[in-house]
C-alpha cells in the first residue's frame, strides 16, 4: 500500500522538473542530450503509469478501509451484547443504532481513503517544499511566510468546527431515538391523531441539526477560504517576485514554471484538506462517540476463573437481596438560567485564540441520576422441581426479581445461590444455557418459523422440531400454513396472534430443555380460549422443571408450590394457595377482587386448575 502510495505521488513530483527540462533546454535546443520525444514519452509513460497505481491504491484503500469498519462495527455490536439490562435502561434504542451504523459510517470516511491521502500528501508537501528551496530557496522563503499564519488560524478554527460536529452527531442521535420510537409505537399515533404533532416535532428537532450543520459548514467555509487566501498569495508573490528574478536573470523561465508547479503541489493538499474538514472533523467525532461506548465497561460479567456448568439441579436460594434501579435522565428546564433539556447548545472552546490548539473534551448535555428503589430484603428458596408464583400489584418487583436469575441484572446487595453457590461465579454463558424464558410479548425474529424455534437450540433436528411443537400446541397451527416450518415471519412476528406467538416461545423453550423456567406474564394478554391451549402446553413445559411464574390470572398460579405475594419491592407473604387464603392477608385481597371481576369462561378455567 505505501509503496503503490509512493509510486502515485512521484508522478506530479517529477512532472515539474520534467516541464523545466523542456523549456528550459529541448525547445530552446540546448545540447543537455535530452530530446523532446525522449521527454514526452517519459512523461507519457508516467501519466499511465499513475493511472494504473491510483486505481489500484484507491481499491485497496477501499478494500482496507471496509473491513476495519466491519471490524469495528463487529466489536461494537459484540461490546453491546455483553452489556446487562440495566445499561439499556438508560439508553435509547435509536441512540444505539445511531452509533453502530451512522457512527462507523461516518468513521468510515477517515478510515478509509481519506487518512492514506492525507499520508501521502504530507510526504508530497515535503517534498514540493524539497524542491521549491532546491529550485530558489529566497523565493521559497518568500512564498511559504504566510503558512504559519494558516497555521495559527487552522489550529484554532478547527477545534470549533470540531464542537459544532459534536454538537450535529448528538442531535442526530436525538433524532434517530424520536424516530425508532415514533415508529415502534405508529399505532397509538395514529389512533390518537397526533400524525401532525409528531411532524412538528420532527421538524423541530430536525431544524436543531441543520442550525448545528450550517455552524460547522461555515467555519470549514471559513478555514477553507482562508487556504485560498494563502494560496493565491504566495501564486502572486511568486510571480512577482520570480518575474523579476527571470528578467534579472536570476533564474530561468523553465525553473519559474517548475517552481510554480511544485507550490501548487504544495497548496493543493492544504486546499484539498480545508475543504474535506468538515467531514474529517465530523469523522473524528464519530470515532470519539464509538470509543465512548466501547469504554463503558459491562456491570455484569463473569468472574476471574469463573465456573463451568455442565449440569443443573434447578436450586435457588435468595438471601437479602436489593436493588435499585437508577435512570440516567436530562436536567428538567431551568426557569432561571434557560437551561433547555431539548436543545443541545454549541459548545464553545475553552482556550483564546492564540497559536496552541484549544482543549477538544466537551461534556454531553447535563444529566442528572433519578434512583426508583426496586427490591429490599428478598430472600426465599426454591428447590428442585418447585412451581413458585409471584404475585402483587404492578410494580411490586416481580419482574425485577426473576431478572437476577438469568443475570439480566445483578443484586446490588445480597446474594443469590444456585445449587448452594453463589451465581455470580458461574459462567454466564453456561449459567444461561439452563434458563428458558417466555414473555408476555415474545419477540420472535425475521426468518422461518422453523428457525425461530431452533434459536435456543441451534443443533436440534427436525423431528425434535416438530415434537417441541407438538407438545407447545403449535404443530397443527404450523402444518395449516402453505409451507408448515418453512414460512417465512414478518418482524417481531407481528402477522400471527398473541396465542400463536405465544406457542412458537413455548416451544421454543420446551426445545432447549431448561431446568429453570421464568414465565413472565405468559398468558395475560390471551382470550379465555387461547389460554387454556397455551396453560395446558406451559403445564408441559413446567413439568420436573424449576419455575418461576408471574401472574395476575387465578388459574396460573393456584397450584404452585410457593407463592410470594410482593408489595413495595418486599416480599410481604409467602406460602401455597390455601394457607395464603386462610391468613386473609393481601394475597386474599387480590384473590377475592379478581373472582369478583372473572369472566364465566375464565373462572370455569380456574375452578379447572384448582381441582
Amino acid at each position: 500500500m505505501f509503496g503503490l502510495g509512493l509510486l502515485q505521488y512521484s508522478v506530479p513530483l517529477a512532472s515539474p522538473w520534467l516541464t523545466k527540462i523542456l523549456i528550459d533546454d529541448v525547445l530552446p535546443q540546448k545540447d543537455t542530450g535530452w530530446t523532446l520525444k525522449g521527454v514526452l514519452l517519459i512523461l507519457g509513460s508516467l501519466y499511465a503509469m499513475n493511472l494504473i497505481v491510483s486505481f489500484l491504491k484507491n481499491h485497496v484503500a477501499a478494500k482496507m478501509g471496509s473491513r476495519m469498519v466491519a471490524g469495528i462495527r463487529r466489536q461494537l455490536y459484540g461490546h453491546m451484547q455483553q452489556m446487562s439490562q440495566r445499561f439499556y435502561d438508560n439508553r435509547h434504542v435509536g441512540g444505539l443504532l445511531n452509533r453502530i451504523v451512522n457512527d462507523v459510517n461516518g468513521a468510515q470516511n477517515l478510515i478509509g481513503t481519506t487518512v492514506i491521502n492525507i499520508a501521502f500528501d504530507l510526504i508530497m508537501v515535503i517534498f514540493a517544499a524539497v524542491f521549491l528551496f532546491t529550485l530558489n530557496w529566497k523565493l521559497a522563503l518568500l512564498a511559504l511566510w504566510i503558512l504559519p499564519i494558516y497555521y495559527l488560524t487552522f489550529t484554532n478554527m478547527n477545534v470549533r468546527i470540531r464542537y459544532a460536529s459534536r454538537a450535529v452527531n448528538r442531535q442526530m442521535e436525538r433524532i434517530s431515538g424520536m424516530l425508532v420510537e415514533r415508529i415502534s409505537g405508529m399505532k397509538i399515533v395514529q389512533s390518537f391523531n397526533r400524525e401532525q404533532t409528531e411532524l412538528a416535532r420532527f421538524d423541530k428537532q430536525t431544524e436543531r441539526h441543520i442550525n448545528h450543520s450550517l455552524a460547522a459548514q461555515l467555519l470549514s467555509n471559513m478555514l477553507g477560504r482562508t487556504s485560498e487566501f494563502v494560496n493565491y498569495s504566495g501564486t502572486i508573490i511568486t510571480w512577482a517576485v520570480g518575474g523579476a528574478f527571470v528578467l534579472t536573470g536570476h533564474m530561468t523561465i523553465g525553473a519559474l514554471i517548475a517552481f510554480l508547479a511544485y507550490l501548487g503541489q504544495l497548496y493543493g493538499p492544504i486546499q484539498r484538506f480545508a475543504d474535506v474538514n468538515v467531514t474529517i472533523q465530523n469523522s473524528l467525532t464519530n470515532i470519539e462517540r464509538i470509543f465512548e461506548l466501547l469504554d463503558v465497561e459491562p456491570d455484569v460479567k463473569n468472574a476471574d476463573n469463573a465456573l463451568p456448568m455442565k449440569s443443573c439441579e434447578g436450586d435457588i436460594r435468595f438471601k437479602n437481596v436489593c436493588f435499585t434501579y437508577e435512570t440516567e435522565v436530562p436536567l428538567p428546564r431551568n426557569e432561571e438560567t434557560g437551561h433547555d433539556p431539548d436543545l443541545i447548545e454549541r459548545q464553545k472552546p475553552q482556550k483564546p485564540f492564540y497559536w496552541l490548539p484549544a482543549q477538544t473534551n466537551t461534556p454531553p448535555p447535563p444529566t442528572t441520576i433519578e434512583s426508583r428503589k426496586a427490591l429490599e430484603g428478598i430472600s426465599f428458596h426454591a428447590k428442585p422441581g418447585q412451581v413458585v408464583a409471584l404475585v402483587g400489584p404492578s410494580g411490586a418487583g416481580k419482574s425485577t426479581l426473576i431478572n437476577f436469575i438469568p443475570r439480566f441484572y445483578d443484586a446490588d446487595r445480597g446474594a443469590l445461590y444456585l445449587d448452594g453457590k453463589d451465581i455470580k461465579e458461574y459462567d454466564i454463558h453456561d449459567l444461561r444455557k439452563h434458563i428458558a424464558v417466555v414473555l408476555q410479548e415474545n419477540i420472535l425474529f425475521s426468518g422461518t418459523v422453523y428457525d425461530n424455534i431452533v434459536y435456543g437450540r441451534p443443533d436440534a433436528s427436525k423431528e425434535e422440531v416438530i415434537e417441541a411443537a407438538t407438545a407447545a400446541n403449535a404443530h397443527d397451527f404450523i402444518m395449516t400454513w402453505e409451507k408448515g416450518y418453512d414460512t417465512v415471519l414478518g418482524e417481531r412476528g407481528m402477522r400471527l396472534s398473541g396465542g400463536q406467538r405465544q406457542r412458537l416461545a413455548i416451544a421454543r423453550a420446551l426445545l432447549k430443555d431448561p431446568r429453570i423456567l421464568i414465565l413472565d406474564e405468559a398468558t395475560s394478554a390471551l382470550d379465555a380460549e387461547s389460554e387454556a391451549v397455551v396453560t395446558e402446553a406451559l403445564d408441559r413445559l413446567m413439568k420436573n422443571r424449576t419455575t418461576f411464574v408471574i401472574a395476575h390470572r387465578l388459574a396460573t398460579v393456584v397450584r404452585a408450590d410457593m407463592i410470594l405475594v410482593m408489595n413495595n419491592g418486599q416480599i410481604a407473604e409467602s406460602g401455597t394457595h390455601e394457607q395464603l387464603l386462610l391468613r386473609g392477608g393481601l394475597y386474599r385481597e387480590l384473590y377475592e377482587k379478581q373472582l369478583k371481576a372473572m369472566r364465566p369462561e375464565g373462572l370455569e378455567l380456574a375452578e379447572r386448575s384448582i381441582s
